[in-house]
């Protein structure tokens, strides 16, 4: 009895070490991915202002959705929704700023603030939004998992 017992004492930390380091393996280079996560974010952007599906779909993963005015929009329904506006006429400029962004193996989150201008030509009014997006390491790629944008209050 008191055998098998040593041996169980001395399996149990064998057993939770081994998926430990199976996840690390995974783990995208350190040193290259918060470079990857915030180059991910702006494709993001562009795919949305150039209306460019593919690329977007590409950029978020099977479950993304995003909170913005006040809503949640599952999958591409947000920029489904911007490429309608631009459609319209309506013209929306982003400038993404600095980003703090954090990596934790296959997950990372930055945050930022963007200040651009949102109207009909000729008049386009200046706007700040605060945004955040959650990304996850799939399939050898970063892709958002969540987006959250919200207007900041004017200075």
């Amino acid at each position: 009895m008191i055998f098998f017992r040593l041996i169980a004492a001395c399996a149990l930390p064998l057993t939770l070490a081994v998926p430990a380091e199976a996840e690390a393996s995974d783990c995208p280079d350190p040193a290259l991915a918060r470079d990857q996560v915030e180059d991910t974010i702006h494709a993001f952007f562009d795919a949305v202002r150039l209306q460019d599906k593919a690329p977007l779909r590409g950029l978020v993963t099977e479950t993304f959705y995003a909170f913005d005015v006040g809503k949640r929009f599952p999958g591409i329904t947000l920029g489904d929704i911007i490429s309608d506006a631009l459609d319209a006429g309506l013209q929306i400029n982003w400038n993404l700023g600095p980003m703090d962004t954090k990596v934790r193996c296959d997950v990372a989150w930055s945050q930022w603030e963007n200040t651009g201008s949102v109207g009909n030509p000729p008049d386009p009014k200046p706007v700040r939004w605060l945004e955040s997006a959650v990304l996850v390491y799939e399939d050898g790629l970063w892709k958002l998992d969540f987006f959250h944008s919200q207007r900041a209050e004017q200075n």
